[in-house]
């Protein structure tokens, strides 16, 4: 039996275990980072409704249009039109936007992340 000072350094299995938990990782954060990049342009999407002057003299559709104009301009594109939800009551819109996406990682394993935002606009 050898002695522990001996013993020196990992093993090729102890390696590959580090080097297969890296690529994992590594794979993980090339796929997720985009979905949460594309999420934080559809907060802030919602955010800038804040400051739009007498938004809540439009109408639903305007509403919804001028969201998906700017989310084209920022390049959201694949955004579902059933996502967007509006409530409008006197002098408050309530916009909530709702979505899935549904990514393929590798092989048939799929990465689903759920997303729920709303913001409420007050007249000016």
């Amino acid at each position: 039996m050898k002695s522990l000072r001996k013993q020196k350094g990992m093993t090729g299995l102890g390696w590959l275990t580090i080097l297969g938990l890296i690529g994992f990782f590594s794979l993980l954060t090339i796929k997720i980072g985009p979905i949460y990049l594309q999420h934080y342009t559809v907060k802030s999407v919602l955010m800038s409704l804040k400051e739009e002057p007498l938004i809540t003299k439009k109408t639903p559709s305007q509403i919804k249009g001028m969201i998906f104009k700017r989310l084209k301009v920022n390049g959201v594109y694949d955004m579902d039109k059933k996502a967007v939800t509006l409530q409008k009551s006197p002098g408050i819109v309530l916009v909530d936007i709702t979505y899935t996406v549904q990514k393929n990682m590798a092989g048939n394993l799929d990465i689903l992340v759920n997303f729920s935002e709303q913001v409420e606009l007050v007249s000016n």
